[in-house]
């Protein structure tokens, strides 16, 4: 789980970094996602200016005192540095429906941030356990389905549902460690995908997401509307003053959010045409 964290920050973080505020002040870009049942990471970096004449405080992104404080249970633990402005603390378990507050010192001014971590998906469906994939041949200039031309084995889709009467954010996410791809000669494929954020109770992952075959997690994840705020202005911000994306960092920038997953594995099959 580790591994898909890790991803989610680095897209938070390298979106939001850059900025062309007229009256730059040194402030942390902070990227934590506290996931129900796993322990906590969180990383800080500077925020860059893109100007020579702006004023960096001698704050070490690696050297701060950072505290999380489980306010459901009166709790306060501190994160360990483990480099790169990386810290974790492997003895804590984050538990949903609890509510977290974090707290640090950066450049003489105080850091925080408060989320309540949202329940699991509930009732999550998949259409199988397994999903068989057609060999999709590519060639430059030319497109080539293989020989069976059946429009509905081609257009088959893995199918998920869930409930979500209350209309809550959620985004579908597939990881693999396969190293068998489904078309051979199709190199450096991505082993994962991550769907567009959704407010429905359903999603369809088509068969170009799978590019290896075995076992791939596919996880049903809900997210706080922070991360859509994140997510789109990180999209634009090169733009835009990093203001417009500032998330729910009081005294920082970045995002400080909580989310919670139901996973299943799906195998992965060629299917013959």
């Amino acid at each position: 789980m580790k591994r898909v964290l890790y991803l989610f920050a680095i897209l938070v973080v390298t979106g939001c970094q850059p900025t062309l505020i007229a009256e730059f002040e040194d402030r942390p870009v902070v990227s934590c996602f506290l996931e129900a049942d796993a322990s906590p990471v969180l990383t800080i970096s500077k925020l860059i200016a893109f100007r020579d004449d702006v004023q960096y405080s001698n704050e070490n992104v690696n050297t701060l005192s950072i505290a999380i404080t489980d306010e459901t249970e009166n709790v306060t633990w501190q994160l360990q540095a483990i480099g790169n402005g990386m810290y974790e603390n492997p003895q804590v378990v984050i538990q949903a429906g609890h509510t977290y507050r974090l707290n640090f010192t950066y450049n003489q001014k105080p850091v925080t941030a408060t989320v309540t971590i949202p329940d699991a998906p509930q009732n999550v469906v998949f259409s199988g356990n397994s999903f068989g994939v057609m060999n999709w041949q590519f060639n430059p200039g030319q497109f080539n389905p293989g020989g069976n031309r059946d429009p509905e084995r081609w257009n088959r889709t893995l199918d998920v549902t869930w409930d979500n009467a209350d209309k809550n954010y959620y985004l579908v996410r597939g990881v693999t460690t396969s190293e068998e791809p489904v078309r051979e000669n199709q190199t450096n494929a991505p082993k994962s995908f991550t769907l567009e954020h959704t407010q429905n109770d359903y999603a369809t992952v088509s068969q170009m997401q799978f590019s290896y075959l075995g076992e791939y997690e596919i996880s049903v994840i809900r997210i706080l509307p922070e991360y859509i705020i994140m997510s789109e202005g990180s999209a634009t911000n090169l733009s835009t003053s990093i203001v417009d994306v500032r998330g729910n960092i009081d005294g920082g920038y970045g995002i400080f959010t909580g989310i919670n997953r139901m996973t299943q594995i799906i195998n992965v099959y060629l299917e013959e045409d």
